[in-house]
């Protein structure tokens, strides 16, 4: 549903439309939005797209923004995320009169979720112990107990709190934190055996997982990352594993994506890389949130799951 009328002029039907969505590949988005709306005016983002043909883009659909398109945009009105994260699409020179959306995918948040309790349960049931006695060719046995991990979940909002949710239905004893919790980030970290982070990205919490916060965590303890990977020091994260103080790590997401082949995090013993595929929407999913919050720009209304840029979510 659409919120308040923001405009006093309305806007024509058949805005532009430009999607700016590698690394899918083209016409993964614009054939599902052409399915529900084949009126729908769609250029796929092209770096030899004149200015002359920008000027006439009224929305964006995005997962990120290049250095120096927003200049070129003129008429930008709305930008609309395929993600849940619009941190990639918050440029600087982004006029403040532009609305970000995002989407909101209950199925995307269970996919992460479980993502999630595979990675935990991998950790806290020792299952790399296994495969490499397996490479060894060596069938040993190794003391163990149903999973009762301590696990502090960062960032309770629609993703987090699924996340929390299915943790504690398979065993693990687990907590919230957010930034507007009475508990300070060291406190919540002192007896965290496992940490899984999904919070928002924004000023404050970029970083926010660095050497200082690595070593509030007890001896052993573990890292599961699937919200972005700025949110993370890599080159203190590689210190910590490598020292022994931190067991290992899952990284869903990295900071530089897709990661070059020398990165420093592709050869760490204990840190597990995936390349951002804890769960993804459809792209039915996006093209049809994304066809409403359209019809809703063209009537002068505020597109549903508009973020607050001064938050940044």
């Amino acid at each position: 549903m659409c919120g308040q009328h923001i405009f006093v002029m309305r806007y024509r039907r058949g805005m532009k439309t430009l999607l700016v969505t590698a690394p899918m590949p083209e016409g993964y988005f614009s054939h599902a939005i052409r399915a529900l709306d084949p009126d729908i005016d769609l250029i796929e983002h092209d770096p030899a797209l004149s200015d002359a043909q920008l000027a006439e883009v009224d929305a964006v659909l995005a997962w990120q923004l290049p250095k120096g398109l927003v200049p070129r945009l003129p008429r930008l009105k709305w930008i609309c995320a395929v993600s849940a994260g619009v941190d990639k699409l918050l440029a600087p020179d982004l006029p403040p009169q532009v609305m970000v959306s995002r989407i909101v995918d209950t199925e995307q948040a269970h996919g992460i979720a479980q993502f999630v309790v595979l990675m935990a349960l991998r950790h806290a049931r020792q299952l790399s112990l296994y495969e490499a006695q397996q490479q060894r060719h060596e069938w040993k046995r190794q003391p163990v107990a149903a999973v009762r991990s301590r696990v502090v979940v960062l960032g309770m909002g629609a993703m987090g709190s699924v996340v929390a949710q299915l943790l504690t239905q398979v065993g693990f004893d687990v907590r919230g934190w957010s930034r507007r919790s009475g508990e300070t980030f060291a406190e919540v970290l002192h007896d965290a055996e496992i940490v899984v982070c999904a919070l928002p990205l924004t000023a404050e919490t970029n970083g926010l997982l660095d050497a200082r916060a690595f070593a509030s965590m007890p001896r052993g303890a573990y890292l599961i990352n699937i919200a972005r990977g700025a949110h993370v020091v890599e080159g203190d994260l590689i210190d910590a594993v490598r020292s022994g103080h931190l067991a290992g790590a899952a990284l869903d997401v990295q900071r530089h994506e897709p990661m070059s082949a020398d990165d420093a995090l592709w050869d760490v013993p204990g840190i597990t890389i995936t390349p951002h595929i804890g769960a993804q929407s459809s792209p039915q999913t996006i093209a049809s949130q994304f066809t409403a919050g359209l019809r809703c720009v063209e009537r002068g209304e505020t597109p549903p799951n508009t973020i607050d840029r001064t938050r940044g979510y």
